[in-house]
């Protein structure tokens, strides 16, 4: 087919060719027999009427100029050739041998040379300047990037900001009628008010003080540290009752408290002093508590969190974690010389510390080439830092052995949270031993039994923490399988003698340090009770003297604060009204409105966010307060604490997409699924947040192509997500905002899923936090509504 096409065009092609050249040939000859016609009618006729006016003025001019203008011309000719030749010898040649050849030799021999010889130099110059005005301008960016990236969260907040106030100002949603807005209120007067503050201080104060001397007057002062029998004093025993380990537990044990004498054998005859963080006040310190003193001495008081406190193996030097500097560091306390040095110097972040049993070398948890590792260094900080392990999963929290040449830590290398340990007469990820193998369970926080033959840990599959011990050989193999110790907690330490360990149980907001005997664990006698969180408990055998306790005593210099971190200002109610008014909050949501009773804790977590993160994280919403007489989704209650004014919903759709800025850890607790949300900061060099050590779930997987996952609301990712991060839900806590579990239908059901709200309910009932902005008359409907 395609040949005899090619056969038609080059027919038809040669017949065009020979139509349109006899075309052109008939043309051309047209033309010429038109140029015949004009030459024969037009030019020959007007040649010979003109030729009488012409040809004698030819004759005249022309032949004569012919004859006389060539010897005219030669002549002229031959005198500028004379010229040429005088001038020539005269002037040129002399002119040429005095100043053009010098100066072709001057320029040839010296200004050419010098002259290239200084563009190639200028050029040279040019390019170094350029070489380095691009690394200085490189080492600013580089430099520059963390705070460049401040800048532009810092516009981007402020833009964010702006269109709120701008949609406030335009669209503003009007409150509901029936709630009363509070009025606004004239300007205090600052200086008053803080004269006020600073008298009413100094009365508490000298308060205090008289209060203190009296009563040193009345009772015997606490020693810190004496000889006497610890039997003699009355303790206070916790009796936990053993618990099961059901798949899904859905109640804790039984705490009960008994004055009763210790038990036998008595798990604090060890003695010495334990070492503990505790988180108050939304601010983590170290304390000490002597084993015979009822109240623990306050070890830092700096603004910065401090953490993971490790005794020295000589009781004379404590190691621990702190952001003093700005970022996450080491740091060593010398008791005798009340020093305190650094250890480490990057701005990368570097935690939990590990004495090896020589007192002079630090193992710790560094975040460095995007993943965590296991890291050693003196503990003078002399020599180091070295990598001790290089896996692409996190390795963390680790403990060194009694025998100096193992490391235990935690590593998800195998897929979940196991316990490894790692000799070091091993090169480089050589010599690495899973000792817990269950994939199926999360296992951390590992601690050697002075002996280096027992290992505890806890374990977190049952929904809450629970100590098991794992014996061990004596090249710190398994020698027989792990076994429950029946106590719920986590941080687990032992004593010095080995007789005891202590381990940190959390009950609601409140953390107990227990100690229970080896040989004895139906009594766990409670050492300490706080309001606040505890963990990374270390115990010493050092006693500590008064003087010890004094050099102890506030290493930092400041004063301690123990105020609030937020203060609720509320405003007078009018006669007859409720007690708490609607304040309007300057973010961008649906209907921007608060309790008067919650709105100052609000803006505190807030602008305590954007100093942790970098961003304004909180300053879009999708949800804040809702209408009396607003209808819930499918599926979930109607008494909402948004109709409270006691509830927000962050912007959800940070947590999804292909670059989130929100990682969600999915925890099962009691039988309910919760959500612990992580929040990506702005400066990812070291100087906000922390590493992630857990998997985080992807809800993106619920629209995959595998229908499992949509059964199951996602999945676990396939890696730890890189970057520095913040607790949003430990801050939140801090703060009075509580995460609330997911519905049961959370899977399928997307608005059921909820990470993304968080309530304040300060201990009320749903009906008392709404006759907080409403009437009984007006919730009426409500309340009868099924």
């Amino acid at each position: 087919m395609r040949a005899r096409f090619r056969q038609a065009a080059k027919w038809v092609w040669q017949h065009l060719l020979v139509v349109s050249s006899a075309i052109w040939l008939f043309l051309g000859r047209v033309g010429l027999a038109f140029r015949n016609l004009l030459i024969w009618i037009i030019w020959k006729p007007l040649f010979y009427l003109t030729m009488p006016v012409w040809l004698p003025l030819r004759w005249i001019l022309w032949d004569s100029l012919a004859a006389a203008v060539p010897p005219v011309w030669r002549f002229v000719g031959r005198m500028g050739l004379a010229l040429r030749h005088l001038l020539t010898a005269y002037l040129w040649r002399g002119f040429v041998t005095l100043v053009v050849r010098p100066f072709i030799w001057l320029y040839q021999r010296v200004l050419k040379p010098s002259v290239l010889w200084l563009l190639h130099t200028v050029w040279r110059f040019i390019l170094w300047l350029g070489q380095q005005i691009r690394r200085f301008g490189n080492f600013i960016w580089q430099k520059s990037a963390p705070q460049r990236a401040v800048y532009g969260r810092r516009v981007s907040s402020r833009w964010r900001l702006l269109k709120a106030n701008l949609r406030l100002a335009m669209r503003r949603p009007k409150p509901p009628i029936s709630a009363q807005v509070a009025p606004k209120r004239p300007r205090e007067n600052l200086r008053a008010v803080r004269t006020f503050r600073l008298a009413t201080a100094v009365a508490a104060l000298a308060l205090i003080v008289v209060v203190g001397m009296l009563s040193m007057r009345e009772s015997q002062p606490t020693a810190v540290a004496d000889d006497r029998p610890f039997e003699t004093a009355t303790p206070q025993i916790i009796v936990l009752t053993p618990t099961p380990q059901p798949p899904t537990p859905t109640v804790l044990p039984t705490v009960s408290v008994k004055l009763t004498p210790w038990a036998t054998p008595n798990p604090l005859d060890g003695g010495g002093a334990v070492i503990f963080t505790q988180h108050v006040a939304g601010n983590s310190d170290i304390y000490i508590l002597p084993v015979d003193q009822a109240d623990p001495i306050r070890l830092t008081t700096h603004p910065a969190a401090d953490r993971d406190p490790a005794w020295g193996p000589d009781g004379t030097e404590i190691a621990f974690a702190s952001r003093r500097d700005g970022n996450w560091e080491l740091y060593v306390y010398n008791i005798p010389n009340r020093e305190l040095r650094r250890v480490t110097r990057d701005l990368a972040y570097d935690a939990a510390p590990s004495w090896s049993p020589d007192g002079q070398w630090l193992a710790y948890e560094s975040y460095r080439d995007g993943n965590l590792d296991i890291f050693l260094i003196k503990a003078d900080g002399s020599e180091g830092p070295f990598r001790l392990t290089d896996s692409p999963w996190p390795d963390f929290e680790p403990a060194w052995s009694p025998g100096g040449r193992h490391i235990a830590f935690t590593s998800l290398r195998s897929g979940s949270r196991d316990i490894f340990v790692r000799s070091l007469d091993a090169g480089i990820n050589g010599g690495v031993v899973n000792l817990t193998q269950t994939p199926d369970l999360d296992e951390d926080e590992a601690a050697f039994s002075p002996d280096g033959r027992t290992l505890v840990y806890a374990e977190h599959s049952a929904g809450f923490p629970v100590i098991y011990a794992l014996p061990l050989t004596e090249a710190y193999q398994p020698a027989a399988p792990a076994y429950s110790l029946g106590q719920q907690g986590h941080s687990p330490a032992w004593s010095p003698d080995r007789r005891s360990m202590l381990f940190v149980y959390d009950q609601g907001e409140r953390s107990f340090l227990l100690s229970g005997s080896v040989e004895a664990w139906s009594a766990v006698p409670q050492m300490f009770v706080t309001d606040g969180r505890i963990a990374d408990p270390s115990w010493t055998a050092v006693r500590l003297t008064p003087d010890m306790s004094s050099r102890l005593q506030n290493i930092d210099r400041n004063v301690a604060s123990s105020g609030s971190l937020f203060v609720e200002a509320l405003a007078e109610p009018q006669a007859g009204q409720p007690p708490s008014l609607l304040f309007p909050v300057a973010v961008n949501a649906p209907s921007p409105y608060l309790s008067d009773a919650v709105d100052q804790s609000f803006a505190a977590l807030r602008q305590r966010v954007i100093v942790e993160a970098g961003w304004d994280f909180l300053g879009q919403l999708d949800g804040m307060f809702e209408a009396l007489e607003a209808r819930p989704l499918p599926g979930q209650s109607a008494q909402s604490w948004n109709k409270a004014g006691r509830a927000f919903d962050f912007y959800f759709r940070e947590a999804l997409g292909f670059d989130p800025q929100v990682q969600l850890v999915k925890l099962e607790l009691n039988g309910e699924v919760y959500w612990r949300v992580f929040v990506r900061t702005a400066v990812q060099d070291g100087s906000q947040g922390e590493p992630l050590r857990t998997l985080t779930w992807d809800l993106q997987a619920r629209s995959g192509d595998d229908p499992s996952y949509y059964e199951q609301g996602g999945k676990w990712r396939d890696a730890v997500p890189e970057g520095y991060y913040i607790d949003f839900t430990a801050l939140a806590a801090d703060y009075g905002w509580r995460w609330v579990p997911a519905n049961d239908n959370w899977r399928t059901y997307f608005p059921d899923i909820r990470f993304w709200h968080y309530e304040k309910q300060d201990g009320l009932t749903w009906e008392e936090a709404m006759r907080e902005l409403y009437s009984d008359e007006e919730l009426v409907p409500v309340l009868e509504r099924p």
